[in-house]
């Protein structure tokens, strides 16, 4: 008798170190799958298959030397420049009619492709899109007034648009279906496991614009069912002035145009007029 109740602590220490084992192991893996996977849940690049610019074609070289590819779309009409910074997913081609709009609100629009996407080099990055982005816009304000040139950033988009406009002067910035960070993100996507803690990319667009000078316009779709419609009001309440916001209650993610065609581009060209007067 007395063996055994000797044993039963020996074999409840076992049982407890057994499985506090077991979930540092998985602990390890989860970290180590985080890190492997990261870029493979934020970028989803498209190569070859882009056809040939509906204006100029628009070879630019980043800050470390990458080559980046994009298109610029003049209109004569046009009193502003506008950069258009695209999703994650694709290139520029899946959005020839999107530009093509964009052009005639009227603007001059300057497409752009990050690296990894399209016909640019090199691997997608937060420090690489930013690099990319700035080289687009160092173009552009080569060629225009920065008080005329406007930022368009959608989804992925907006967290460099966001990072340029606190570097730069800017006639305007949209944000338009953004997140507030990636570690905002991994906890939507990850909700039982702590990713925030290892993730390389930041992305942190709550943090910056508070500090964004320009004219902002937000816009976002109640319906959105990647990235939840509250961020967006996150964003906008954590913006400076001026800021002004166009909520749809139609179209999902990459729906948001076609459920408000006219409405949403409408609230672009005010914003548009505005900067341009």
């Amino acid at each position: 008798m007395r063996v055994k109740e000797a044993a039963q602590p020996d074999i409840g220490r076992r049982i407890l170190r057994s499985a506090s084992l077991t979930l540092v192991l998985l602990f390890v893996l989860g970290v180590a799958f985080t890190m492997w996977m990261e870029d493979g849940f934020i970028y989803f690049p498209a190569r070859g298959g882009v056809g040939p610019s509906p204006g100029e074609e628009v070879d630019l070289t980043a800050s470390d030397g990458v080559r980046i590819h994009g298109w610029y779309v003049p209109h004569p009409q046009a009193k502003v420049a506008l950069l258009y910074l695209h999703g994650n997913a694709g290139h520029i081609e899946d959005r020839r009619s999107f530009i093509g709009d964009l052009r005639d609100l009227p603007a001059n629009v300057l497409a752009l492709d990050y690296r990894g996407y399209g016909k640019s080099e090199g691997r997608p990055s937060e420090d690489g899109l930013y690099r990319d982005v700035r080289a687009a816009y160092d173009w552009l304000a080569r060629r225009h007034d920065p008080a005329r040139i406007v930022v368009l950033g959608k989804s992925l988009g907006a967290a460099p648009a966001c990072e340029l406009a606190t570097q730069v002067p800017l006639g305007g910035l949209v944000v338009q279906s953004a997140f507030t960070s990636i570690a905002d993100m991994s906890r939507r996507v990850l909700p039982f496991f702590p990713a925030r803690w290892f993730l390389r990319h930041k992305y942190d667009n709550l943090s910056k614009v508070p500090r964004i000078a320009c004219p902002k316009l937000f816009i976002h779709g109640r319906e959105d069912e990647m990235i939840p419609f509250e961020m967006a009001e996150r964003m906008h309440a954590a913006a400076a002035e001026p800021k002004r916001a166009a909520w749809f209650d139609r179209g999902d993610h990459n729906g948001l145009i076609d459920g408000n065609g006219k409405a949403y581009f409408d609230a672009l060209r005010r914003f548009l007029d505005d900067v341009a007067r």
